[in-house]
């Protein structure tokens, strides 16, 4: 399908790969001088593509459901904001940190789009992910990063750079390995996942590891219809378990030796899940209860944005809690959660924490039907499988406001949807095909039948 600019014609693939780009690339510009601005530059592209595509997106209910949930959000962003003194600016950034990758995933799925053009789709995204493993081996083998946190790729520069570039990573070497299965071999789908997958030990990414295998654990559950199928999840699951863990006991044996010591990943939760008590003892009224302390008034992604652009933001009216501050003190001071001695994985500052404290029961209520309908539009085990791991990392870290991590992932189960969907056409198509031929077989059969009956009577004189 293609979309009219102007004079000429631009392929849809191209616009979406174009603004997939513009979210995955923005810190390898800042690193090399471009003002940290460009970081936001994704929000008015997403925004133009989804306003171009509107008109086009098929009626589909699920569709339909999607579009009433983004502006049911949308509506309960601004009544907190109404009622916590918010400014206008806090609106629209939460909005569009919460609500991008569902626009992105509706012009994915809700436009018609050939199989060539889901299959330039995927080897664009593939060559994405090759150019971010070609940064992860630059910096791991030729600069030799003295700290692995520093081994980020192209999300360079970014706190958690790091582990958004492992998941990436992980994610594409699993996606390479099962698309491509029938156009590479299996020795070179395997040697290709080795060689991206590595970022995750280059990157020291264990948290990404455990969130794979607690999410491979909540898709078998999804899939247990007998004791038997239990049984046969259970021993996969145990194999995977064993195999990761002696894995673990080579590449991260030092971590394993410190986080199993004097329930210290007992303690560290403990401490994760102390954000709730803080955000709690701001409230003021049952307002707070049903919207939160306000857009960016809390843990959510806008929140710590904040200070980091508070110069491009404060002429805008950006406002900020001391909420905030409370919740950064102890997750700093901590020695289980800091970037010193801690670990993210014990982080205060997570995604599910943020939607909650920022937007209150109804958005967080949303927030969890707009992902309800994303899993009913997956199409497949891999989908879905991609979907729980954004679930699960959105306990870890603030990984559901990442646009680079949040477009990647919604895209390729947007991609394996459009795929599915395909397929279905071309097999009604066939059946179709089929029927009008075994008719036409039918009805020749039957004039022969006819013919043969006549000549056969007897002349009646």
């Amino acid at each position: 399908m293609k979309a009219s600019l102007q004079n000429g014609f631009v392929r849809i693939s191209d616009l979406i790969l174009l603004v997939i780009a513009i979210a995955f690339f923005p810190r390898v510009l800042t690193a090399i001088g471009v003002p940290p601005i460009i970081n936001f530059l994704h929000f008015p592209f997403v925004l133009g593509l989804f306003s171009l595509m509107l008109t086009k997106i098929q009626n589909y209910f699920i569709s339909k459901q999607i579009l009433l949930s983004i502006i049911s959000l949308l509506g309960v962003i601004c009544a907190s904001a109404l009622v916590n003194n918010a400014g206008i600016i806090n609106v629209i950034l939460d909005f569009l940190l919460l609500a991008e990758p569902f626009l992105l995933l509706l012009v994915i799925v809700g436009t018609k789009m050939s199989l060539a053009s889901v299959k330039r789709l995927q080897s664009g995204l593939m060559g994405f992910t090759f150019i971010h493993i070609i940064f992860v081996y630059y910096q791991f083998f030729i600069i030799r990063s003295p700290d692995p946190d520093d081994v980020q790729g192209i999300f360079v520069g970014q706190g958690a750079g790091h582990h958004v570039g492992g998941a990436v990573a992980l994610t594409a070497a699993i996606y390479f390995f099962v698309i491509y299965r029938e156009t590479f071999s299996l020795w070179l789908r395997t040697l290709v996942a080795i060689v991206v997958a590595a970022d995750i030990v280059f990157s020291d990414s264990k948290q990404v590891i455990v969130a794979f295998l607690v999410s491979l654990v909540f898709l078998l559950i999804t899939k247990l219809k007998s004791i038997k199928e239990a049984l046969q999840y259970f021993s996969l699951t145990t194999i995977a378990v064993i195999f990761v863990y002696k894995a673990a006991e080579v590449f991260f044996s030092s971590s394993l030796s410190f986080w199993g010591k004097d329930n210290r990943s007992v303690n560290g939760l403990i401490v994760k899940f102390s954000v709730f008590s803080i955000i709690n003892s701001y409230y003021q009224s049952f307002l707070n209860l049903l919207l939160g302390l306000g857009p960016g008034h809390t843990i959510g992604r806008l929140g710590w944005l904040i200070p980091d652009y508070k110069e491009y933001l404060q002429p805008l009216g950006v406002t900020s809690s001391p909420v905030t501050e409370a919740i950064f003190a102890v997750n700093d001071t901590n020695p289980l959660s800091n970037k010193f001695t801690g670990s993210s994985m014990f982080s205060l500052t997570f995604s599910w924490a943020g939607v909650w404290g920022d937007l209150g029961i109804l958005g967080l209520g949303i927030y969890i039907y707009l992902w309800y309908l994303v899993w009913r539009i997956c199409s497949d085990d891999l989908s879905k499988f991609f979907l729980i791991t954004i679930l699960v990392q959105g306990c870890i870290f603030s990984w559901m406001e990442e646009p680079g991590y949040m477009l990647f992932m919604i895209s390729l189960i947007g991609f394996q949807a459009q795929k599915s969907y395909n397929n279905e056409l071309t097999n009604r198509l066939q059946i179709q095909e089929n029927q009008a031929a075994f008719q036409q077989i039918e009805k020749a059969e039957n004039h022969k039948h006819l013919r043969t009956t006549r000549s056969s009577k007897p002349w009646i004189n």
